[in-house]
């Protein structure tokens, strides 16, 4: 099979979100049986892709001028507009079987449906795997009655994928999200049930496995693993470590994790007015063996996320043997059967609790070790990759 898939939604290469890794974790496995992967990207991709050991793809490289990558809005939105505008001028090709959008950004999507409109028989897939939220909530107010003013990313994050939705219906694309809850969401908004699908995030359990704690890894208390944004509950995660802290003098935590300088700056301030240089290291962006061997010597998970659309980090995490303490959010009722210790969102003082309660082992702790192996068991790459295999088809 012939898939095309355009791959313009990144301008930070120094950092993964869940979706790319899970589009690499896929289109290796697609490769090794004999897919022919046609993938339209910025030339600075193709070292994430190799990064992660994808290689393979057929690269039809998108010229750009720029190349700074800051996340500052400016930039984005001048990298963005430079690549929507660009890609009404290149030369699509023939002969696809099928059409791959790996997100729902305009950047992936417009691509998408000019190969598709050179491609009339080629099934369009776009993956739709955060469903934006109302810009007057917010991330972190998804799951509760507050409101807030909007940001400028907010309205156009909102605005643009209302636009990819629509424009996903007009030509007859499937599309993927990652729980039963955006599934509602879109079918309230028009999406016809049989145009939306649910799919599901992955581990390799053997790469796991094989991975071991070397004598120089550190060991962390409690580890973090996610984008540095406010999503993630960053800023309540040094509230929580400074509770920890206060009952639990030196206890150490690891955040791992790359995001924008802006961010990575308001968290080193954060963290040094609370008094917690010490005790937290950023330990910046890392992958593959070396952020296995992290997870597997820390003591606990932390995940105060606001809003998930799956909760990939915390699968991996479960891999590695560690039970998650997280923000109590409805999508993970359907995901993680166990495994996790959760608390009310925003209460700082109960996720202290009971991450000090898990570092105390003991039956608690032994138990949801135990659950954690049950549940990332369930979620097979192998399995994933010959099931989008069949929808993308």
């Amino acid at each position: 099979m012939r898939i095309f898939i355009p791959a313009m939604g990144r301008v930070n290469t120094k950092n993964r979100d869940g979706s790319e890794v899970r589009f690499s974790e896929i289109a290796r496995r697609w490769l090794a049986w004999g897919q022919e992967l046609v993938v339209m990207l910025p030339r600075r991709q193709i070292g994430v892709f190799e990064s992660q050991n994808v290689r393979g793809m057929d690269y039809r490289v998108f010229p750009e001028p720029f190349e700074d990558e800051s996340d500052s809005l400016g930039n984005v939105l001048r990298t963005y507009l430079w690549r929507l505008f660009r890609c009404l001028f290149v030369s699509y090709p023939k002969g696809m079987d099928a059409i791959y959008a790996p997100s729902d950004f305009l950047v992936d999507l417009l691509p998408a449906l000019l190969a598709k409109l050179r491609n009339p028989e080629a099934r369009l897939t776009v993956c739709v795997f955060l469903i934006a939220p109302n810009p007057f909530r917010g991330y972190e107010n998804m799951f509760r009655p507050r409101w807030r003013v909007p940001t400028v990313r907010g309205l156009l994050y909102w605005s643009t994928q209302m636009l990819a939705l629509a424009l996903t219906r007009a030509f007859g694309g499937r599309m993927l999200v990652l729980n039963s809850l955006d599934r509602d969401t879109l079918l309230a908004r028009g999406v016809a049930p049989e145009a939306v699908q649910v799919v599901t995030m992955g581990v390799d359990m053997g790469e796991f496995t094989s991975v071991e704690v070397t004598p120089e890894t550190p060991r962390y208390d409690g580890i973090f693993l996610g984008r540095l944004h406010p999503q993630k509950g960053l800023f309540d995660l040094v509230k929580i470590w400074r509770a920890v802290c206060d009952a639990r003098p030196g206890a150490r935590l690891g955040i791992i994790g790359g995001g924008g300088d802006d961010w990575f700056r308001r968290l080193q301030a954060e963290i040094a007015a609370a008094g917690l240089s010490a005790n937290v290291d950023l330990l910046g962006f890392r992958q593959g063996a070396e952020k296995v061997r992290l997870l597997k010597n820390a003591g606990c998970f932390c995940m105060p996320s606001h809003y998930e659309s799956f909760g990939q980090v915390a699968v991996e995490a479960m891999a590695c043997g560690l039970p998650v303490v997280a923000y109590d959010l409805p999508i993970y009722d359907e995901i993680f059967t166990g495994g996790m210790d959760r608390v009310l969102q925003g209460d700082v003082a109960g996720f202290a609790s009971r991450v000090l309660t898990l570092l105390e082992g003991g039956e608690r702790r032994a138990r949801l070790v135990e659950e954690a192996a049950a549940v990332s068991a369930r979620f097979d790459w192998e399995a994933i990759a010959r099931a989008e295999l069949e929808r993308v088809g």
